[in-house]
């Protein structure tokens, strides 16, 4: 009997551990991550949900909002968490430790982090924006939390700002979190964010406080192109130069 049990549980470990990529389906119809029927690997529902620090969870597009909380057992392990433009990951506890190792936030999508009482990070993660741009980016909220504990972790964020379709002046919010925090201030690594401005763009990533509220920006603004008027005052002046020098 008690060889069978451990058997048992040996097994169950090894499934949990194995790497897999779950796929949102929804199909349970309450959007709750830890259900395990709105969720699919290789096309079917396999009996689980992400749950293990090998998994690869993937939200769609458009899959409104997705609610992981301390009510779902293994809160917060899993190694890769992609969402996909117009869907949203509500992230809520009354108390405990989320566990993911990236975040992949695609077009307009969310990561959110709220709590009635407490929620902790329990390791250093990720933010990857992929390639955005000024209207289509994802944005992290950890501001509704009256404790937050950070602990001392770092949030690195990565991502390609697009240079192409930017125009006038403008600032794009990639996150606001609250700046109270607990057992450690929250480390914030920009050194990702790859704003390499031209000829024609100049932008900057900036982090500032506002409010209590720790906020992620980056401010772009277009060069104005010299006019006809003033090229031709340049090309003059260069003209009355050289016949000076002469």
């Amino acid at each position: 009997m008690k060889l069978s049990t451990f058997c048992i549980l040996c097994c169950l470990s090894a499934g949990l551990s194995q790497a897999a990529t779950y796929v949102w389906s929804g199909a349970a119809g309450n959007g709750i991550y830890g259900n395990s029927n709105n969720w699919t690997v290789n096309g079917a529902p396999n009996g689980y949900y992400p749950q293990s620090n090998s998994d690869t969870a993937i939200i769609g597009e458009n899959a409104g909002t997705i609610t992981w909380s301390t009510g779902q057992s293994y809160f917060g392990a899993t190694n890769t968490v992609q969402i996909d433009s117009g869907s949203t990951l509500l992230c809520t506890t009354e108390i405990g430790d989320l566990n993911v190792n990236s975040f992949t936030l695609k077009g307009n999508s969310q990561l959110i982090f709220e709590s009635s009482n407490a929620l902790g990070l329990g390791r250093d993660f990720t933010l990857n924006f992929g390639t955005f741009t000024a209207e289509e980016h994802g944005s992290w909220v950890a501001t509704n939390l009256p404790s937050f504990w950070t602990n001392g972790k770092t949030v690195t964020f990565v991502g390609t700002l697009d240079m192409n379709n930017l125009s006038g002046s403008g600032t794009i919010e990639l996150a606001s979190i609250k700046s109270s925090q607990l057992g450690g201030n929250l480390n914030l690594d920009l050194s990702g964010l790859d704003i390499t401005g031209n000829n024609q763009i100049q932008a900057d990533v900036t982090q500032v406080t506002e409010n209590d509220i720790i906020k992620v920006l980056i401010n772009y603004e277009t060069v104005p192109e010299p006019t006809t008027a003033t090229l031709s005052l340049l090309g003059l002046g260069g003209l009355l130069l050289r016949r000076k020098r002469q």
